[in-house]
């Protein structure tokens, strides 16, 4: 028996994705949110998870609670090893596709994937890696059209987390690619009205 079932309740919101999501304060962010609804948040995120591989922990680890909300942040890591444009999208599609399959009434949210800044520092460039804005806003662009044909909600937090030259804003990032508190503070406002 995995925990999730043992310990997480059904129809609650979950966030899902990688180390961007793993590392989210979801508790205090959202605990306005949790007690005004009584719903929890749980956090599903995975430090060095793409697409492939929250496509093969979707049923076992989101599905199987029937999630009310399900937020999805999911590509970075894909572009950060070089996989193919059309593999990362084909998989998103998919977690889409089954999820509203098995859990038709579980209100999606998918995300635009933040942007990144290797000017921040050594580290910082070492983190970001092959990542590059245009790559990022050009996947953006493609995940957008099926958050459309999927009928799923669509949130891009790309302007408001930019700087003027359209990197990952210093004021919102502690390394070029996580967010920090700021950030996850920004992030979290505008989840919070897209959830039921």
């Amino acid at each position: 028996m995995f925990l999730n079932e043992k310990y997480a309740q059904q129809g609650q919101t979950l966030l899902f994705g990688d180390s961007i999501t793993e590392i989210f304060n979801s508790y205090e962010l959202f605990y306005a949110f949790s007690q005004t609804t009584g719903q929890a948040v749980y956090n599903r995120g995975i430090s060095g998870d793409t697409s492939d591989r929250l496509l093969e922990r979707l049923e076992s680890n989101a599905l199987n609670i029937n999630p009310k909300n399900l937020v999805i942040l999911i590509g970075t890591n894909d572009i950060g090893i070089g996989l193919p444009t059309e593999y990362i999208l084909k998989n998103i599609q998919e977690i889409l596709q089954r999820t509203q399959t098995l859990c038709p009434n579980t209100n999606v949210v998918l995300q635009a994937i933040y942007p990144v800044n290797s000017h921040l520092s050594i580290i910082a460039r070492q983190m970001v890696g092959k990542r590059s804005n245009k790559k990022i806003l050009a996947i953006n662009e493609k995940l957008h059209k099926i958050a459309l044909e999927s009928k799923v909600q669509w949130l891009d937090l790309t302007k408001v987390l930019s700087d003027e030259k359209g990197r990952l804003a210093k004021e919102y990032s502690f390394d070029g690619l996580h967010l920090n508190a700021q950030g996850f503070e920004i992030v979290s406002e505008n989840i919070i009205p897209l959830l039921k």
